[in-house]
């Protein structure tokens, strides 16, 4: 079967800890070095265009399945990323006085281009993401310390994964692998997995979060959180955000998780409404021997379907509401795995949506069926086949976004 080592090493890295690869003593100091680094060749074919072209479509309301330069019928073959990027963590751990200290710092490279031309685009974070192309040559996802112990629990304070929305990118089966998004090549570092088809993007995040001494089966974290940008439209102060987390483990049978965010908005000159963000999540694994089971849930107002607060609000800086979920099923042949996906994003208009006619967002939706072989311990050959649809509401008719991607590529951890 697949490697329960490999499969812990990838979640692990994505949060930025890491089983130990690469160690040596430095004083009383444990050092590790760890990372991984992946290749896929994609095949996407743009069926139709939908509206717009860009990386964003509906008018700001949902990312565009055909990538950049959309174009009807046309096929956009790429060696790129997956969903998660190469990385290399270095981290430092002691005991000092009875505390638990660690520090962990990440730089996360990609090998996306844009037709070889070295422009820049962002720090290649998603919620960073603009309407340009460019070449994005390196991201910095983990920079952050710990201090804590078994009595205490622990605090966390840097940039890390954030709590919303955790889970279901973890345990996505794309995340050794592709999913949707791989007609960005060139604009993002990663590809999409199931993002905006399914679930809201966690984000690496400045955050101080706090997760209690272990309470029999249950871990729950909360923490503070920079605020996150929103559409031109919202104005006025910008208030931290605030995450929180449980989850409760099941043993080798799986686990359940519950989450939540919030972020207000102050308006300082003038009477006109603002657009905070709120949400929540439920999800869980299930295993019954070689079959794997995942589900997750999320709803919120002023939250977006892809990035978190991305096509939230209206022009007016009206919350819209939005929901989707995510189903998955594995099963596992000795050392191959098979896995089929299927998630659904939806947006609903506000009344000045409806007014207007603005189209935005109606929904989108995605099926991925892939097989993923552990050729050894550390490498993992994958193949997907990916089928994305968005769908359009209000303004005039307007055909679905529709494409069509093949993926085959391997991912290397060490």
């Amino acid at each position: 079967m697949i490697s329960k080592k490999l499969v812990a090493a990838s979640i692990l890295a994505a949060m930025g800890t890491s089983a130990h690869a690469i160690g040596f003593k430095a004083g009383e100091w444990e050092m590790d070095i760890s990372g991984s680094v992946n290749a896929y060749y994609t095949s996407t074919s743009c069926d139709n265009v939908g509206d717009g072209t860009g990386i964003f479509t509906g008018n700001g309301t949902a990312l565009h399945p055909c990538g950049i330069d959309a174009t009807n019928g046309v096929d956009k073959q790429n060696i790129q990323n997956g969903l998660l990027p190469g990385f290399i963590i270095f981290s430092a751990s002691t005991t000092q006085k009875g505390y638990d200290l660690k520090a962990v710092i990440s730089i996360d490279p990609g090998t996306s281009t844009d037709g070889g031309t070295p422009s820049a685009l962002g720090s290649g974070n998603l919620s960073d993401a603009g309407g340009g192309r460019g070449q994005i040559v390196g991201d910095q996802r983990r920079v952050y310390f710990s201090v804590g112990n078994a009595t205490m629990g622990t605090v966390k304070a840097g940039r890390d994964i954030g709590l919303f929305g955790q889970n279901a990118i973890l345990n996505d089966m794309s995340l050794l692998a592709v999913g949707g998004g791989s007609a960005f090549n060139g604009a993002l570092n990663t590809t999409l997995g199931s993002i905006g088809s399914g679930y809201v993007y966690t984000q690496f995040q400045p955050q101080i979060t706090y997760t209690t001494p272990a309470i029999g089966n249950l871990s729950v974290s909360a923490g503070a959180f920079q605020p996150v940008a929103r559409n031109a439209s919202v104005t006025g102060d910008r208030e931290l955000g605030f995450q929180g987390l449980a989850t409760y483990s099941l043993g080798d049978m799986g686990k359940l998780w519950g989450a939540f965010i919030s972020q207000g908005n102050e308006q300082t000159n003038t009477n006109a409404p603002v657009a905070d963000i709120s949400g929540f999540e439920v999800g869980g694994t299930l295993n019954f021997g070689s079959l794997g089971l995942t589900a997750n849930y999320f709803t919120g107002d002023g939250l977006g379907t892809a990035l978190i607060g991305f096509g939230g609000s209206d022009a007016l800086a009206q919350e819209r509401e939005s929901q989707g979920y995510l189903v998955q099923a594995t099963y596992k042949v000795g050392d191959t795995k098979f896995g089929v996906n299927y998630g659904v994003s939806s947006l609903d208009a506000t009344a000045n949506d409806r007014a207007t006619a603005t189209r935005i967002l109606d929904e989108s939706e995605q099926l991925t069926l892939g097989v993923y072989h552990n050729l050894t311990p550390s490498l993992t050959i994958a193949g997907e086949y990916i089928t994305n649809t968005v769908k359009y509401q209000l303004g005039g008719p307007t055909q679905d976004a529709e494409s069509d991607t093949i993926a085959i590529g391997a991912i290397l951890f060490f």
